[in-house]
């Protein structure tokens, strides 16, 4: 007994570590048995239908890069299109960057920062609903994360295989998302500012891994500068104010069901900042160095987003932080790494606390924040061959798709209601255009209601519309 006693004192950190790792994936994957679905969701799924080139041409007229597409599509083929599996795959990346966290990090760093950094990023309100949806964020939050990494051990151990994940950690950034795009511009330029400040013989090797980034991007640059110009002259992101700057941070720190938690995420990081400036006042000690710069990739990320957003037209949207927020954590993790263990105690008791209740809202917003279980089960038992289903929101077809029988489908405006068929189950998007009930008693129909349904965030009154002869 005494040995395990012992063996457990001795490998503590590492049953923390990994402890929590699992312990995530296990929350993450609880999150995925649903069939619900955002609009973003929607569109990504729509895309996935189509083959390599419509996925091409798909992402060249919307607003991201291609590579989580090409990503998704894979499982998409093996799995016939299976939305778990697609949900269960937006958790991998999210794992990878947790296992980089735990071993290269680890390794520079040691275990307090690794812990503190994973219990930061895990806990922070805006992670876990990201970590299942069926978009481009956790993918992109891995290559912002191996870029970072990979940054600093090319600049402290100039090996090959350092500079070679640069590489492919910012060109994975810049082809799934734009603004992980600019997070991995802001690391780039930083290294090359330490290089050369304090390294110049390494200015050599960072201006060949340059080139091959330009390289390695050129076949989509035209795309990418069409969308930006696109999305410069038409976009629906609201005016930068400061109520929406303030949005920013209640996206990131704060909880629906504890509001004011952004204010003690944001003492946290003020705290840490003041540690920081502190040590490099006091010692400069590499790692203090590595955690300001760190804290100053998603700062600038997001400052740089606002500054092109109020120059011309708003770009910048509160989610696009999350590629780089593991680097905000990696910056609390540094900054505490020293602090006296009775003082991380109710530290990470708060940290642990907000994951808490994260967990709680994300669980209702997957399972229980809208109508769609009892919808499918309504139509699982109801919906038959000859019958059609009529919706009045046009701009919410690609949605309705991927719940629905296509050829079972149609728009109020385009259904012909003299033409055969069973029964009409018409979905009553309030706002949007009725049926007439002239149209009814020509064709000898009634309509009764059945209920109040929807699908994601669009509620709707279910009336089902049949043959009178048929009553």
């Amino acid at each position: 007994m005494q040995e395990k006693i012992e063996w457990v004192k001795a490998h503590i950190m590492d049953i923390l570590i990994w402890g929590l790792i699992g312990f995530f994936a296990l929350l993450y994957i609880s999150l995925l048995f649903n069939y619900n679905i955002w609009t973003d969701e929607a569109f990504t799924l729509g895309l996935l239908k189509g083959n390599i080139k419509e996925i091409i041409e798909g992402t060249a007229i919307d607003v991201h890069p291609p590579l989580y597409y090409f990503y998704a599509k894979v499982f998409y083929v093996i799995t016939n299109g299976s939305l778990w599996v697609q949900k269960f795959i937006a958790i991998i990346p999210q794992i990878g960057t947790y296992l980089l966290i735990a071993t290269v990090f680890r390794k520079k760093f040691g275990d307090t920062a690794t812990l503190l950094s994973l219990i930061f990023f895990t806990c922070i309100p805006c992670t876990m609903e990201f970590s299942v949806q069926v978009r481009m964020y956790s993918l992109a939050l891995f290559f912002v994360t191996l870029c970072g990494i990979y940054a600093h051990e090319a600049y402290m151990d100039n090996t090959l295989k350092a500079w070679v994940w640069v590489t492919i950690g910012a060109l994975g950034a810049a082809y799934t998302h734009y603004f992980a795009f600019v997070s991995v511009i802001v690391i780039v330029g930083f290294l090359f500012l330490a290089i050369l400040f304090s390294k110049r013989e390494l200015l050599k090797n960072w201006f060949i891994a340059a080139a091959c980034m330009i390289i390695g991007y050129l076949p989509w640059a035209k795309s990418f500068i069409i969308q930006v110009t696109r999305v410069r002259e038409n976009y629906w992101i609201p005016e930068i104010t400061p109520e929406v700057i303030w949005s920013y941070f209640v996206w990131t720190f704060d909880l629906e069901l504890e509001p004011g938690v952004v204010y003690g995420v944001l003492g946290l990081l003020v705290i840490a900042g003041v540690i920081i400036l502190v040590q490099i006042i006091r010692k400069k000690e590499g790692a203090d160095i590595v955690a300001l710069f760190a804290m100053l990739v998603p700062t600038m990320t997001a400052v740089l987003g606002v500054i092109i957003s109020l120059s011309k037209s708003p770009i910048y949207r509160d989610q696009y932080i999350f590629p780089s927020l593991m680097l905000l954590a990696i910056f609390f993790g540094l900054a505490f790494r020293k602090i006296n263990g009775k003082i991380l105690i109710p530290v990470c008791a708060f940290l642990l606390f907000v994951g808490a209740v994260q967990y709680k809202e994300c669980f209702r917003q997957e399972y229980k924040s809208t109508y769609v279980p009892q919808t499918m089960e309504f139509f699982e038992q109801n919906l038959s061959e000859d019958d059609y289903i009529v919706y009045n929101w046009d701009t919410f077809d690609f949605i309705y798709e991927l719940y629905f029988p296509v050829e079972q489908m149609a728009y109020i405006e385009d259904f012909d209601f003299s033409q055969d068929f069973n029964t009409v189950w018409f979905l009553n998007t309030k706002w949007n255009p009725e049926i007439d009930p002239a149209v009814l008693e020509a064709n000898n129909l009634s309509m009764d209601i059945i209920g109040l349904y929807g699908i994601e965030h669009n509620e709707f009154d279910l009336y089902m519309i049949y043959h009178n002869e048929y009553k």
